[in-house]
């Protein structure tokens, strides 16, 4: 089930990310952290500053072949990985932990997973019944109930639903509707015709047709079945918004009378959905209404044997991680081509990031214990402090914004909310039965309590105390309904936060992702919603065309950049993300800046202040990428690649052409006029 986080804006959501070097100074009174070996000297930083930074690491660096790519996001999420193995491991030694205590729960749930033996030998057995239920279907009607009774066991497709803040209303929780349904990444996977592309797709049809064979059909059968598939799939996906158009907050909010939605959708009969749904509303947020009128079209035009090849083919794939080897094997030789990976992950990372996932809140109560230290907390929110203050000023001395939206603007910075390492109140999960020697019907247990956490939540306030994202998680984000930023554990620690670590190191990498979450207050999407996270338009006009020629820019900007081949960055896609990246960047300098050592010239390592500043912040995105990797990035994902979210950045920012001397002839220059100045 869809939660209020849906349109949550993180720093990395599937970016790419680095490692970074660490050495203590000749007279180990100072540790420099900056990798002096990373630097690629043939390159200058006035020409490409990434590659300037990164590119001697990046030569010799070797991609691991279970990895899409290597750095920092995946080095960090390895040791967390590694930290989650270390507490699990130790758990399942245990005997006779007690039943229904979190202990017992994350312990058998990564036994049931990491029995491969126990999976083996039930096969498909444990999807019997719903397998079942699918090919008992009789009619339309039936499709529609069954993709509802799904989504009751944690497994919905065919649509997307769920329960969260209401945007208009951001106090109360509704329910949400909105288009979903699709196996390839996105719509634009199933129209592009690149050949990279149709590859994916024609893998895809494999995939299916496997999954086919798998279940005892013959190789005519499985052939027809997984074209039934993708006619459903593409009827879903012509329907569908693309990327782009999703980034519109108000475009995608319709607040729909339950009444009055037959009407609007062809005659879909909703009443009978929301029964099945067990979601008690007489009102709904629909995103996209058009795609449940093609949906119910598509529905009616398809054979129905398509639509039950379809719901037997991603209850499957759903449950693909406690299946045995063949389905897993098979999914693998299709996911390959979107990541580049030549093996699958070790069974013991899958299943400690399958337990991450289904009883995040129980492990991470377990791992902020072993791991978070406390005295990690109280520094971060000092820096975010600062950053919010030098944010403060930077509004006041905006040239192009009113002083009416000025105070409205700072009344919203001051209004975030700042939360830091993990939830102060744990999710209670004495509801959920695990058993070790089930591990479908564990994945269903949690799937069915988040369903059931989610129903109850219908018509009752928002607990704004709510993570979504768990403590071992590498990554941060803003909640846009909730005005707040998220900091998890896991991404406090080197190269992004340095406990013992100097400002100028601290304030390049955790100082700019805190100012790229601050600014996602205050990007295209941000800036429509209020101080409470209400989508209210709180700008004059005049400020707000003014800061929609300035985003423009950025626009323009990074559209021209290519990542691979010929795969340009999309500017309006990555817009929200790179207007942070910019921003942050800015407001970490500032920051920075009032410091005392921003303010002085002592060398650490041959680098004045501002130069390690500088050389911090690119080695938070020092990474090196598969071809495969890149391109999906740039077709599904909001953020920029790794390159651009380097080099855009200070490309406009001043205090680069200072610092490196930067001249028009040299090839990063950017005249001021055509430097992106927003925050």
């Amino acid at each position: 089930m869809n939660g209020t986080h849906r349109f949550a804006l993180s720093l990395l959501a599937g970016g790419l990310l680095l490692t970074a070097g660490c050495r203590q100074k000749p007279d180990g009174t100072a540790k420099a952290y900056i990798d002096q070996t990373a630097v690629d000297s043939a390159v200058r930083p006035q020409d490409d500053f990434f590659t300037y930074a990164n590119g001697g690491w990046i030569k010799h660096t070797e991609i691991p072949a279970s990895q899409p790519a290597w750095g920092a996001i995946f080095s960090l999420s390895d040791q967390a990985l590694g930290n989650m193995r270390t507490i699990l491991d130790s758990l399942s030694k245990v005997s006779g932990l007690q039943k229904g205590t979190v202990a017992q729960q994350v312990a058998d749930l990564y036994g049931s997973i990491m029995d491969s033996a126990v999976i083996e030998a039930k096969k498909l057995d444990p999807l019997k019944d719903e397998l079942g239920m699918i090919n008992a279907v009789k009619d339309v009607p039936g499709v529609w109930a069954e993709a509802g009774r799904e989504y009751k066991e944690g497994n919905g497709t065919l649509f997307s639903f769920g329960v969260g803040a209401d945007d208009k209303n951001s106090r109360m929780n509704v329910v949400h509707f909105s288009q979903g349904g699709l196996g390839l990444p996105n719509r634009d996977y199933y129209f592009n015709k690149d050949t990279s592309i149709q590859k994916v797709r024609d893998a895809y049809k494999t995939y299916i047709e496997k999954v086919f064979s798998l279940t005892g059909d013959d190789q005519a059968t499985a052939a027809k079945k997984a074209g039934g598939v993708l006619d459903a799939e593409m009827a879903l996906a012509k329907v569908s918004r693309t990327p782009v158009q999703l980034r519109d907050p108000n475009a995608n909010y319709n607040r729909i009378a339950v009444s009055a939605l037959p009407g609007m959708t062809g005659g879909l009969p909703w009443n009978d959905l929301l029964k099945e749904l067990g979601a008690k509303t007489d009102t709904v947020l629909v995103g996209q209404p058009e795609f449940y009128k093609g949906l119910n079209e598509a529905l009616k035009r398809l054979p129905l044997e398509e639509w039950k090849s379809y719901l037997t083919f991603h209850l499957i794939d759903n449950y693909e991680p406690v299946l045995g080897h063949e389905f897993q094997d098979a999914q693998f030789a299709y996911n390959h081509l979107l990541s580049g990976q030549s093996q699958q992950q070790e069974r013991w990372k899958r299943a400690s990031s399958l337990v991450d996932g289904l009883l995040g809140d129980a492990l991470g109560q377990l791992y902020v214990q072993k791991y978070f230290p406390p005295e990690a907390k109280q520094r971060m929110l000092e820096l975010v402090n600062n950053l919010q203050a030098t944010y403060a000023e930077h509004i006041q001395s905006l040239d192009w914004m009113s002083d009416s939206t000025k105070k409205k603007a700072l009344v919203k910075l001051n209004a975030i909310t700042k939360k830091i390492g993990y939830p102060d109140k744990w999710k209670d999960y004495s509801s959920v039965t695990i058993d070790r020697g089930d591990a479908v019907g564990n994945v269903r247990q949690c799937g069915q309590y988040e369903y059931q956490r989610g129903l109850k939540k219908i018509g009752q306030p928002v607990d704004r105390s709510e993570w979504y994202m768990t403590p071992p998680t590498v990554d941060a984000y803003y909640n846009p309904t909730a005005n707040d930023i998220n900091f998890p554990a896991g991404i406090l620690q080197p190269p992004f936060f340095y406990k013992d670590g100097d400002d100028a190191l601290n304030y390049g990498a955790i100082g700019l992702v805190i100012g790229h979450e601050m600014t996602h207050g205050f990007d295209d999407q941000g800036r429509l919603y209020d101080a409470d996270g209400n989508l209210k338009d709180w700008w004059s006009p005049e400020d707000a065309a003014r800061f929609k020629q300035k985003a423009n820019l950025v626009v323009q900007q990074y559209n021209g950049f290519i990542a691979v081949d010929t795969f340009h960055i999309n500017g309006n896609l990555t817009l929200g993300e790179n207007i942070a990246d910019v921003g942050g960047l800015s407001l970490a300098y500032g920051a920075f800046k009032k410091t005392a050592q921003g303010k002085d010239t002592t060398l650490i390592d041959g680098l004045t202040p501002d130069q390690r500043f500088f050389r911090s912040f690119a080695q938070v995105w020092k990474v090196k990428s598969r071809p495969e990797v890149l391109r999906t990035q740039v077709m599904t994902n909001p953020h920029s690649t790794p390159q651009f979210r380097v080099n855009g950045p200070v490309s406009n920012l001043n205090a680069y052409y200072t610092t490196y001397n930067v001249q028009p002839s040299d090839k990063m220059y950017r005249p001021d006029s055509l430097r992106a100045h927003i925050w």
